[in-house]
């Protein structure tokens, strides 16, 4: 039995400058990862998600933090 699936499209990531209300938050990315993450800048499509994401992503590496920032990372 031959299946073969058709990949999917690809969705490009937008600009960081397409939402300029989030870019505390990709500022924020910026300086805890050294770059935005394209899952983020793709994301941006949905700013209620984009936002909940980053605003998760602000917990995880919050100082008051006791996790290791290798962990954190992952």
């Amino acid at each position: 039995m031959d299946q073969r699936v058709k990949p999917s499209s690809r969705i490009e990531p937008l600009p960081p400058e397409d939402s300029p209300d989030l870019k505390e938050q990709f500022e924020a990315m910026r300086k805890n990862l050294g770059f935005i993450p394209n899952s983020i800048l793709i994301m941006q499509r949905k700013p209620k998600m984009a936002k909940a994401f980053a605003q998760m992503t602000a917990s995880i590496w919050d100082p008051e933090g006791k996790v290791d920032r290798g962990l954190k990372r992952l």
